[in-house]
């Protein structure tokens, strides 16, 4: 017994030396930008970069850095900033990433509002590729123009505070090149915040570069946001369970405060999935979320170590972060957003007392203080970091969610040693059992019943595990499945064109335009796989519209033909397209046809993975009764007799189930039956074991609108 103690607790201090460093190796590489570039950016002189010899496939990503032409209180057109940076004729430069808080116009310094111009002109090798612009969050409006052509905007640029509007979030711009320039025109005004004009850098890359990338961001922004909700969710969940333990209540709001607070910050995930918020509301969120969550944080720490930290420190804390919450609501953004500079002073103060009471816990030899020393420490270093990132100290920030989220990480380990001295204390209790006089047979029988039902939930935590641990598994390899298909699809194109394996410019401009519709797909997949759970509910939105028949059967025509060729299969589609006089009688349907696009992309992608090369698979299209009938046929393996009643139920997997796609995630036909289903339709299969399948579903007609008789 004393030896596995030593083993265990020289475990732990291994665990104390290599859990900084891997959290410090992912957070630098999560924090890099250009991780990819095998150079140096270019710079911008005096509103000019020379991005000439600049090949983005090989070099990477390029931030859009230096010397802006800068045209303060002027809104200057895009032929006008083009002239004038042509003839060299700017009035002033401003170095970006920065604010223009600060920077002196005509011997004066000027202040966080007003509104201003940029201009950067690019000087290019010719390129076929389509490139993209990265736009971060720019306070607190713009209009983006590219070579004159409007692409993107925020709010309402105004010159005056009743003519502006706020809105701002980061965005992607695709546009192709004309020539070797490109003018980049950024009209930016600012009347609702401390600080104006572009805090971070914005970056040019090849569409698939940058798309990459800015999924990347998001996704790791939505898993810490996700990891910080599901641990203040279970928390409550706890304190609900037993009232005494307020810790776990405060711990709870804490984490759901900062988990809210991380997705107006960074990339930007409540921006981009409820643009609808207006956008003070968003900012005032924002801010109540960080003035709150101080003193939720003081509270957990004084639930942890009552004797190290004073009652009279925590009442202060959450006096102040009340009285700075009231200040966000009564007053408006262009003024209380000033009131964060004194609140980060306050957070260094409150942060440097409850670390030093931590350390007196450490000192002291109370239970679990080195994790809450190495969690606390680390998460601190992050809001210091993000408090000079704000403040337009450096130029790296919105770290402290990684913070709080290696600060989780920490906490769970205090846990894991109570665990552990439960599991010691039963061990402890077996021996003295089996210790016991044979005498004593009554006692001996009681203890007994005792040991067994301890087993018994002991069993059936182990049970709840090993479920949890199969359904995060699951949903790792569906996440793998749902985005690796239309990644492969997309590199397969763009392998094509670069190794010129089409030439024909009819064809090449099929094959961009597949890429593009890819890309749009797995924007909206991407969103899907984060509100799987709303789709079950019937909370995930639609875009459903009204299609005439003919329509409908056009536009899957000649959609999957290319995909199934090559893969070594014949294809082949049936769609008889009503005459215009039957069109009326035969009715219209009321489709998403993104949406149907997936459920048919799921069920032919299962069939080439089930059909030998050489194979067929056919589409049929028909109108039977007052439902429009879609049939994808294979002449593949087929199916077991034992696996059609389920293959279309979630995370169902068993090798020969067209749902498992050989070692998919098991969702694919699920999620198409949840579609379908949503449309009123059902989906089955009909097949014979070696004789291929047919998976068929049937949407509703309804009768033609007076629109589209139009």
């Amino acid at each position: 017994m004393y030896r596995k103690k030593v083993i265990f607790v020289s475990r732990i201090y291994l665990y104390y030396i290599w859990i900084p460093v891997i959290f410090a190796i992912l957070l630098l590489s999560g924090c890099s930008d250009s991780a990819t570039n095998k150079r140096m950016d270019p710079l911008a002189v005096q509103g000019v970069m020379d991005l000439r010899g600049w090949h983005f496939e090989k070099d990477g990503i390029v931030g859009l850095n230096g010397e802006w032409d800068f045209y303060w209180n002027r809104l200057i057109s895009p032929e006008e900033a083009a002239l004038y940076g042509e003839s060299h004729q700017a009035a002033d430069w401003l170095q970006l990433p920065s604010s223009w808080n600060g920077y002196l116009v005509d011997d004066e310094e000027i202040s966080g509002k007003g509104y201003a111009t940029f201009h950067l002109r690019l000087l290019t090798e010719t390129t076929d590729d389509i490139l993209a612009l990265e736009l971060p969050s720019i306070r607190t409006a713009y209009k983006l123009w590219v070579n004159g052509e409007a692409l993107a905007k925020a709010g309402k640029v105004g010159v005056s505070p009743d003519s502006g509007r706020p809105g701002y979030k980061p965005q992607l711009v695709y546009f192709k090149p004309n020539d070797t320039t490109i003018d980049i025109v950024l009209q930016v005004s600012n009347y609702h915040h401390r600080v104006g004009g572009i805090w971070s850098g914005l970056s040019l890359g090849t569409a698939e570069q940058v798309a990459n990338r800015h999924n990347n961001h998001m996704g790791l922004d939505l898993m810490l946001v996700g990891s910080l909700l599901l641990m203040g969710l279970y928390h409550f969940g706890l304190f609900l369970i037993r009232f005494k333990e307020r810790g776990s209540l405060y711990f709870s709001l804490f984490c759901i405060a900062v988990g809210i607070r991380a997705m107006y910050v960074g990339a930007g995930a409540a921006l981009q999935m409820f643009p609808s918020i207006p956008w003070e509301c968003g900012l005032r969120i924002e801010y109540y979320c960080f003035y709150l969550g101080l003193p939720l944080a003081v509270m957990f720490c004084k639930s942890l170590y009552p004797q190290e930290i004073k009652r009279s420190f925590v009442i202060g804390t959450q006096v102040t972060g009340v009285l700075f919450s009231l200040a966000v609501t009564v007053l408006p953004p262009e003024i209380f957003t000033f009131t964060t500079q004194a609140y980060q002073v306050i957070t260094l103060l409150v942060c440097s007392y409850v670390m030093a009471g931590i350390v007196k816990a450490l000192l002291r030899g109370r239970e679990g203080a080195w994790f809450a020393t190495l969690g606390g420490g680390v998460y601190a270093f992050t809001v210091i970091v993000d408090i000079l990132y704000y403040n337009q100290w450096i130029r790296v920030g919105d770290i402290s969610s990684y913070g709080l989220f290696y600060f989780i990480f920490m906490t769970s380990f205090i846990i894991s040693l109570k665990s552990f001295k439960a599991f010691a204390s039963v061990e402890t209790l077996s021996r003295q059992l089996r210790e016991l006089n044979m005498g004593l047979e009554h006692r001996i029988k009681e203890r007994t019943a005792e040991l067994q039902r301890s087993n018994r939930r002991l069993e059936k935590m182990n049970e709840d595990l090993g479920r949890l641990e199969t359904s995060r598994r699951h949903l790792l390899s569906n996440i793998s499945h749902d985005l690796g298909t239309p990644m492969t699809l997309i590199q397969g194109y763009v392998e094509a064109l670069i190794d010129r394996v089409v030439v024909d410019p009819d064809q090449q401009e099929k094959y961009l335009r597949l890429i593009l519709g890819r890309i749009t797909g797995l924007n909206r997949l991407i969103s899907d796989l984060f509100q799987l759970s709303k789709l079950e509910a019937r909370q995930i939105d639609f875009s459903m519209q009204e299609m005439i028949i003919e329509d409908v059967m056009s536009f899957y025509s000649d959609r999957y033909d290319l995909e199934v060729k090559n893969a070594g299969l014949r294809f082949s589609v049936q769609a008889p397209i009503p005459t215009p006089e039957e069109r009326n009688k035969i009715g219209s349907v009321f489709i998403d046809i993104d949406r149907i696009d997936q459920v048919l992309t799921n069920i032919i992608y299962n069939a080439i993975k089930h059909t030998p090369v050489g194979g067929f698979i056919q589409l049929q299209m028909a109108i039977e009764g007052q439902a429009l009938v879609m049939r994808v046929q294979d002449n593949g393996s087929g199916i077991d007799p034992e696996d059609l009643p389920y293959i279309f139920d979630r995370f169902y997997k068993k090798d020969k189930s067209r749902n498992s796609a050989e070692g998919g995630s098991g969702l694919g036909l699920a999620i198409a039956k949840e579609i379908v289903e949503f449309h009123g339709g059902r989906i089955w299969a009909e097949s014979r074991l070696g004789q291929g399948a047919c998976i068929c579903f049937v949407l509703p007609l309804q009768p033609v609108s007076h629109v589209l008789r139009a």
